[in-house]
């Protein structure tokens, strides 16, 4: 758990969808996305609770509300190994500045310490504040498909991100 400045970032827990849900809309609706169908709570909690998890994510809160949250998968590449996916990425616009960051760390941080070799994710073209705030930090757009954006951070990035992230930024 990493606490800056009153926010904390940790494990969600099966409560926590209650709060997670209308952010997972809002963020759609900022992004002119489907929200994906899942209109039902329950779905989301009996995924990320059982075992094993469909999906994981990580909260960030301020003073007990969720102002963020990253869902990710583990997932596998012939040729690379091991990965993370990041399926989710989401910071009510108010705290972007001082969550977004935190988050990016402490799921580069997950990445490194299970040896995994590559960390990798889509994000809409609609968001260039996201796209911004990707490659700022180092990260590379690796190919782009209709509507979307896939980054990336490999083995040596990651490592050298895990120092400087952890670190100074």
């Amino acid at each position: 758990m990493n606490q800056v400045e009153g926010l904390v970032i940790k494990e969600a827990a099966g409560e926590d969808f209650i709060e997670i849900r209308p952010l997972i809309v809002k963020r759609a609706e900022e992004l002119k996305l489907s929200d994906g169908g899942i209109s039902d709570i329950n779905k989301l909690v009996r995924d990320y609770c059982s075992k094993p998890a469909k999906f994981y994510c990580l909260v960030c809160e301020l003073d007990t509300k969720i102002i963020g949250y990253v869902i990710y998968t583990f997932g596998f590449c012939v040729h690379q190994g091991r990965s993370i996916s990041l399926d989710e990425f989401y910071v009510v616009p108010d705290y972007r500045k001082a969550a977004q960051l935190l988050l990016f760390k402490r799921i580069v941080e997950i990445t490194h310490n299970f040896g995994h070799l590559r960390l990798a994710w889509l994000s809409s073209k609609n968001s260039l504040e996201m796209h911004e705030f990707w490659v700022k930090h180092g990260t590379t757009v690796y190919s782009e498909e209709k509507g979307y954006l896939q980054y990336r951070l490999d083995k040596s990035t990651i490592q050298e991100r895990h120092c400087r992230v952890l670190t100074n930024c």
